[in-house]
This record gives structure tokens, sequence and C-alpha cells, in this order.
């Protein structure tokens, strides 16, 4: 079973405000569901919340630590081991071979150490220089190229056309 995480990042490393991904790119949008139709998807209760309900298609699993919250649509979780545990054996239940994890900051940041793939769209944005100095921002991982190298195969060597409001690329990262 493959545990990988996908994101979409600004040239920094933003991935958005915490409730907001601050950019609209629809080709992304479209890669992202792509990638992910049909397999669970991981993400922690902020990134659930800004999405306004279940993506379609996946089973939707989220984290959070408050023991009575609900979020329908979707299965309630309150670790990553445990969101772990509930996407591999449905993933495996249902013929799957991947678990997606989706966000946000600090759910990447602690799957880190366990995922075994990275799908990282880079967007040619520099989103903190459109917001307020104040702005809370969440950033992705920093990809250690120490323990991660890209994958030529499933990455773009050149950015794709202007979708929305950037260019865009790919990388897959895998460890190694």
């Amino acid at each position: 079973m493959i545990v990988a995480s996908i994101w979409a990042q600004d040239r920094t490393g933003v991935l958005g405000t915490g409730t907001d991904m601050c950019w609209h790119v629809p080709a992304d949008f479209a890669h992202f569901k792509r990638t992910t139709m049909g397999a669970p998807i991981i993400m922690g209760r902020a990134s659930w919340e800004s999405l306004g309900g279940a993506l379609p298609g996946r089973l939707n699993i989220v984290i959070t630590r408050s023991r009575d919250y609900v979020a329908e649509g979707a299965q309630v979780v309150h670790s990553l081991g445990e969101a772990l545990t509930v996407a591999t054996q449905r993933a495996a239940a249902d013929g799957v071979d991947v678990v997606w994890v989706t966000g946000g900051g600090t759910v990447y940041a602690e799957a880190m150490e366990i995922v075994d793939e990275l799908v990282v769209t880079d967007l040619d944005l520099d989103v903190a220089a459109d917001l307020p100095a104040d702005a809370p921002l969440v950033r992705a991982p920093l990809i250690d190229t120490s323990v991660w190298r890209p994958d030529p195969e499933r990455s773009d060597a050149d950015w794709r056309e202007v979708s929305g409001d950037a260019r865009w690329k790919v990388t897959t990262w895998v460890r190694g």
C-alpha cells in the first residue's frame, strides 16, 4: 500500500492561509481530482471545513482532536495513525493501492516520516506578496533532497500553460 501526500504550493512553499488556498488554478484542481479519485483521502479539520463538504468518489477521513466533532459525509478520527488504519483498510477492501494525505500543513508535516511519495504542484505565484503582512500563512513541509528525489517519469520538466491564476508544474517525489 502506498501512502502519498498531494499538495499545491506557491514559489515560497505557501499552501494557503489556513482557511483559503489563495489561488484558483482549475487545471490543478482537475489534476487533484483525477489523482485522488477512488482512493481514501486524509485531511485535518481545517482543511475539511475549507471544502464545504465531502469530495465525492473518495472516502473522506477527517482528523480532529475534538471527540464530539461531526463531519457529515466523512469519517472522523483522532490521530494520523487512526486515519491511516481506516484508509488502508478501506483501500485494500476496494482494491486500491494508494491512500492520500491531502492537508493541511500540520498533517502534511506529521505524515512526512511515513509517506512513500509526494505529488507537489508548484504554482508560479507569490501569495504572501498579495496578502497583509500579518496574514496567517500555512507552509508546506520542506522536502529534504537527501531523502527525496524527483521521479522524472512522473514529473513535469517545464511549466504547464497558465490555468486561472498561474502557470503550474507537478513534481512527484519518491524516497531514495
